[in-house]
């Protein structure tokens, strides 16, 4: 651990990422907040390292997209065919970088004696013109007062209001959970004219007409990154999904459409109680 952090977690004093209404929700709950902990990853990306090149066009094929135009003649850069591939080594090279912020995260709070990390905050970005990518993840480390040290620690985006009702319906946090899915697109001709606004005279691409190549990589992106993410939930549940999506030009008539999912992992442990009735509340004006 660098000596930074050693001498942070060692100290006296305790730090906290959440705001004023989660802290006091907090300490409503029996968590004490005992120190802010991060981790943090820099990945080389493959698109411009080594072999990125080659390993780009070594993904799974999702859908393939022929000309509209039959034997019409449309100049020598008329793209005949496209293609949507998924880019398995930036799924696998993403999830590398999140998953070693993550545990050097959990590390910092395990070295604080902490029983889970709560508002966790994870971010991640091109550095570099692209070539270096960051990850980045910190959360407030908390223990439970009265409790024993869990077997491991637990981890959640949620934090305040938010986790309080999540734990008066019955749940409570295992990780946070997160994945992600690139699809490469090679833009047939239909494709590309769309997308440039234009059209044919061949009346064969409309400017009204749908970008279907495009609208399949966003649903074929969404749709792999939710099953890997399914696929890791076992019995549990998925609570408070978000999806991060986005466009990059990566050549001519290349582009990549990249698509995280990320929630909290939860786990039913016992039934809710009976809710009160709502009480009304009349305001006597004299």
């Amino acid at each position: 651990m660098p000596p930074e952090s050693a001498g942070r977690l060692e100290s006296g004093t305790f730090s906290s990422g959440l705001t004023i209404p989660d802290f006091a929700a907090c300490l409503h709950m029996g968590m004490r907040p005992v120190a802010l902990v991060q981790g943090y990853c820099v990945m080389s990306w493959g698109w411009f390292g080594t072999g990125g090149l080659y390993a780009r066009y070594q993904g799974s094929g999702l859908s393939t997209y022929r000309c509209p135009h039959g034997y019409y003649a449309m100049g020598p850069d008329h793209r005949t065919w496209g293609q949507n591939t998924e880019q398995t080594w930036a799924t696998q090279a993403w999830a590398t970088g999140f998953n070693t912020a993550y545990h050097r995260m959990v590390e910092e709070a395990a070295e604080a004696g902490a029983h889970g990390v709560i508002g966790v905050v994870d971010t991640s970005r091109h550095l570099l013109e692209g070539g270096i990518r960051e990850f980045h993840m910190y959360g407030t480390a908390v223990v439970v007062e009265g409790r024993q040290p869990p077997a491991q620690i637990w981890t959640c985006y949620l934090a305040g209001e938010r986790l309080a009702k999540l734990m008066e319906a019955g749940f409570f946090p295992v990780s946070v959970s997160a994945s992600m899915a690139s699809v490469l697109v090679q833009a047939v001709c239909a494709t590309e004219m769309l997308l440039h606004g234009s059209w044919d005279t061949y009346g064969m691409v409309n400017t009204t007409d749908e970008i279907t190549q495009v609208a399949d990589a966003e649903m074929q992106a969404c749709r792999m990154a939710r099953d890997r993410v399914r696929s890791t939930l076992g019995g549990d549940r998925l609570h408070g999904a978000s999806i991060e999506a986005g466009w990059k030009e990566v050549g001519a008539g290349l582009m990549q459409r990249d698509c995280v999912l990320r929630g909290s992992r939860v786990r039913h442990v016992s039934d809710p109680g009976p809710i009160e009735p709502p009480r009304p509340v009349v305001v006597l004006r004299g």
